[in-house]
């Protein structure tokens, strides 16, 4: 594993990466959410998709751990747990999506979702219907297809508690315990999928230090930021991540 993570941080792509991994970090801990949208598809365009995946996996998991803390005083559980329920009932049925679907087409996906998640999360709209138990298992049911096969467990959650009348501190909070629990849940469902390799695990190894770094600058930033400013910085690094990544790109990455 050592000879894999020193082969890595040797690699000029890995290195880029990191880069943008520590980026990540800055939005992750100011915002709450975007890891998975800015990683993800900047990993699968030089690697796979399921390469993606699986070090995001790694990497979003235990940095996230040092949020938890200091957001256990905003968090509303009785919003979270049945997302949380959702989320592992369709995740079986996104690794299985990841497993067999071809890998460019899987990034087409990616990045056009992405692209219509930040649309509708910055054009202001509002989900105005009920918010019973069952509406939030299916949203966290929808969390848990797209964050399985796409690493994007966040949009539709996060559409759901934005267009309610929630605080941007409640939101933070809500998404850093659905983000840090759905992570767990899937760590286990990508191991019994074999969706881990030992490159993109040491990937993940390599990257999560700066990660981490990123996180604890976001957070700074956060607690003197508006709410505008605050999802302004997030879609912006976020759709730029999407574009860049598109396949058609890939002749100018390389």
């Amino acid at each position: 594993m050592i000879d894999l993570i020193l082969g890595h941080l040797q690699n000029p792509i890995s290195q880029i990466i990191l880069l943008v991994v520590f980026m990540t970090g800055i939005v992750r801990g100011f915002s709450g959410f975007g890891s998975g949208m800015i990683i993800g598809p900047t990993i699968a365009a030089f690697y796979t998709p399921q390469f993606a995946i699986g070090a995001v996996a790694i990497i979003d998991s235990l940095p996230t751990v040092q949020l938890i803390w200091g957001a256990r005083k905003d968090i509303v559980w009785r919003q979270v747990l049945p997302v949380v329920i959702g989320y592992a009932l369709l995740m079986p049925i996104g690794i299985w999506v990841l497993k067999s679907s071809d890998p460019i087409a899987l990034r087409w996906f990616i990045s056009i979702s992405i692209c219509l998640a930040v649309a509708l999360l910055w054009s202001g709209w509002k989900y105005n219907g009920p918010r019973s138990k069952p509406i939030s298992i299916g949203v966290g049911a929808m969390g848990g297809f797209m964050g399985a096969s796409t690493a994007l467990p966040g949009p539709a959650p996060l559409l759901y508690w934005m267009s309610g009348k929630d605080k941007a501190t409640t939101i933070r909070a809500n998404m850093i315990y659905y983000l840090f629990l759905t992570d767990v849940i899937v760590i286990g469902g990508y191991w019994f999928g074999e969706i881990f390799t030992a490159q993109s695990v040491a990937l993940g190894i390599l990257a999560s230090p700066g990660y981490f770094i990123g996180m604890l600058v976001g957070t700074n930033f956060f607690k003197g930021a508006s709410e505008k400013t605050y999802r302004t910085i997030a879609f912006v690094m976020i759709l730029i991540a999407a574009i860049a990544s598109l396949p058609v790109l890939d002749s100018v990455l390389r």
